[in-house]
């Protein structure tokens, strides 16, 4: 009898990871994806690393080309 018990657990157990499995997938899908964030870029004049943020360069002041964003 105790095998017979078992492997009923086993797929009980089963049927329950399907759906716990099936419930992320949606509860994912649901979720809006991370936007993460923007890196920093390079002057081309001076080669200096300056933040997205500023429009124009840190160390010669001059302007940086906007980039457009990847959505």
């Amino acid at each position: 009898m105790k095998p017979l018990i078992y492997q009923l657990r086993d797929r009980f157990r089963r049927q329950i990871s399907k759906v716990v499995a099936w419930g992320s997938k949606l509860l994912a899908s649901l979720s809006p994806p991370s936007r993460g964030f923007a890196s920093a870029r390079m002057c081309p004049f001076c080669g200096l690393i300056t933040p997205r943020a500023k429009p124009s360069c840190l160390e010669c002041g001059k302007l940086l080309v906007p980039v457009r964003s990847t959505r």
